[in-house]
């Protein structure tokens, strides 16, 4: 999360200089160019793809966890706030990792 963070941070810095730039009468071109617009969208994305991945982790550690303290599934989901749907698949997920 902290990753994740800093690079919104960067991200919002960038975006406000962009927005400095362009009604300072910079062309869009210009502005994109002074705000390395490419590496920030790229920076941001693969934060939160990172996190996303990490957030994944956590849950599915968390579902098993709580299966094998003898949790239902479903018990689970409503207790963690997803879907029993998305829960479901979690704990399908776990299983075929067990397989492999």
């Amino acid at each position: 999360m902290e990753a994740t963070r800093e690079q919104l941070h960067l991200a919002e810095a960038a975006y406000r200089q962009a927005v400095e730039a362009l009604q300072r009468g910079e062309s869009i071109g210009d502005t994109l160019d002074i705000i390395s617009a490419d590496m920030t969208r790229s920076n941001l994305n693969g934060a939160l793809t990172d996190l996303e991945h990490s957030r994944h982790r956590a849950r599915l550690a968390m579902l098993a966890g709580g299966i094998d303290e003898g949790l239902s599934v479903s018990e689970l989901g409503r207790k963690m706030g997803i879907s029993r749907q998305l829960a479901s698949r979690y704990a399908q997920e776990i299983v075929d990792a067990d397989k492999g």
